[in-house]
């Protein structure tokens, strides 16, 4: 009889062990972690989505206060006194040292950003060099520069 329960209780301890060991096999199986990974990558593209829609919402800003800068730029070049003075200064020498940063002529008038943001790309300034110069935004030096094509 003492045999009877000591195989019985080899029984219970064995199918013990058996829930225990299938459970942890079962937290590790391909399937799971198969999940977790989705769950985590399902957060990753909502995160990069708000991501992407806060530059979005950035942009049209920058969008729209380049747009009044536009408008405000048409204004000025309609004015007479600011095509006179377009139309009198000639144009400038192309052969100017780099790094003569403190040689940046000091122009009064309408024209005077467009006139030393020209020079200074002409002395082969980068746009941002020239923003921190100027005091401007690289977005105004851009729409200079276009100015200066025309």
């Amino acid at each position: 009889m003492i045999y009877l329960y000591i195989v019985l209780i080899n029984i219970i301890l064995i199918f013990i062990l058996y829930v225990v060991l299938s459970s942890k096999i079962k937290k590790n199986s391909k399937s799971t972690l198969l999940d977790t990974y989705a769950g985590e990558v399902e957060n990753l593209i909502v995160e990069l989505n708000r991501a992407v829609e806060d530059v979005l919402n950035i942009s049209e800003e920058r969008i729209g206060d380049l747009k009044k800068l536009i408008k405000k730029a048409e204004k000025l070049l309609k004015n007479p006194e600011v095509k006179k003075a377009l139309s009198s200064s000639g144009p400038e020498p192309a052969n100017h040292r780099q790094g003569d940063m403190d040689k940046v002529p000091v122009l009064t008038g309408p024209g005077q950003m467009l006139e030393r943001t020209k020079h200074l790309l002409s002395m082969g300034h980068t746009k941002e060099e020239i923003s921190k110069i100027l005091k401007i935004n690289r977005a105004e030096v851009e729409f200079l520069e276009s100015l200066n094509k025309i």
